[in-house]
């Protein structure tokens, strides 16, 4: 028959160390709930000196070894969780034209899985809140009572929901990433929403999906929306140059004489000397057309259509001459009002 080991504990310790392991659970249910990493070295180091006294004084068999080994044994995974958190983190060039968010070289960031990222979905007190958007991370705990749990902004936290910023669809399904299919007002509104999030909140890393691969680089899909907004953006100060140009015409219609457009100081544009002439301005992207407000004196404001060797003297015809101009049926060249002929 085996031989029953026994201990000899002398009964002034069994009430101490009956209290020390209720408290060493109830502090582990705390930890465990909150989430807690404990620095596990000075507490080995504390057991290992205290543990000399009781083994003394209690007769206990020797266990240090057993705490040797369970720190050796942490140490290492400590080293590999911080090599591999090193992995992680990647650098990878900005865009030249900074049109595109991608990631500055000198800027160290952590590549999120989905599990993970969802971890800081503002239901954990001892983690912050996070979110994502178009594949970039952001920390917006400032704003916790915005995104953080019962927060009006909430569904956003832990996860990436591009398309329901622009979309209003806040139910499971519309909190996707995808934003396929969307207009173009609607990826310069998400291009606005990044804007907003790099300026207020600190941007912490990238989600590995479908925009930002296990290396954190943007992924072929990312690169096309990048280029997409990039010539959105040209487009938008090319046509606000061009609303400055060609500002929109006043107009009227009244069952007893029609319609009618004119021109007048503010009709959105500024004329010196003049208030324009209208005309149809044919708009080759849309194949749109609009009556805008054009300049028929002087230096032109557009450069398009324009022949240098028109402006002699300081005299010119403006905008007369710019090729996407019509001019109206039945309305006089120079006039500031014109009938609008019902076909």
């Amino acid at each position: 028959m085996g031989r029953l080991l026994r201990f000899s504990i002398d009964e002034p310790f069994s009430k101490p160390l009956i209290i020390i392991a209720l408290q060493i659970a109830f502090i582990s249910a705390l930890i465990s709930y909150y989430g807690v990493e404990i620095p596990m070295q000075p507490v080995y180091d504390f057991f290992r000196i205290n543990l000399r006294k009781v083994k003394q004084n209690c007769g206990f068999l020797p266990i240090e070894n057993l705490f040797n080994s369970f720190t050796r044994r942490k140490t290492s995974e400590s080293q590999r969780n911080e090599g591999l958190k090193q992995k992680q983190r990647k650098e990878v060039i900005s865009s030249e034209n900074g049109n595109s968010f991608k990631l500055d070289k000198n800027e160290n960031y952590f590549v999120f899985t989905n599990d993970q990222l969802a971890l800081f979905d503002g239901t954990r007190p001892s983690k912050p809140v996070y979110l994502a958007i178009l594949g970039r991370v952001f920390n917006v705990e400032k704003g916790k009572k915005h995104y953080g749990r019962g927060g009006g902004y909430n569904f956003f936290a832990g996860r990436d929901a591009t398309r329901a910023f622009v979309s209003g669809d806040f139910s499971e399904e519309g909190l996707s990433d995808d934003i396929s299919g969307l207009t173009d007002e609607e990826l310069l509104s998400i291009a606005s929403w990044i804007e907003f999030y790099e300026k207020d909140y600190k941007f912490v890393g990238v989600l590995f999906g479908i925009y930002y691969d296990r290396d954190g680089k943007p992924t072929p899909l990312l690169d096309n929306i990048n280029s997409k907004i990039s010539q959105l953006k040209i487009q938008k100060q090319q046509k606000s140059i061009e609303m400055e140009a060609f500002p929109p015409c006043n107009s009227e219609w009244r069952k007893e004489t029609g319609g009618r457009v004119w021109c007048t100081t503010r009709s959105g544009g500024v004329f010196v000397n003049g208030v324009g002439v209208p005309r149809l301005l044919f708009e080759p992207t849309t194949q749109n057309q609009r009556c805008v407000c054009v300049k028929n004196f002087g230096a032109p404001l557009s450069n398009l259509g324009v022949d240098k060797k028109q402006i002699k003297g300081g005299e010119s015809r403006g905008d007369l001459d710019n090729p996407n101009l019509r001019e109206y049926k039945d309305c006089v060249p120079t006039a500031n009002s014109c009938k609008l002929s019902i076909d």
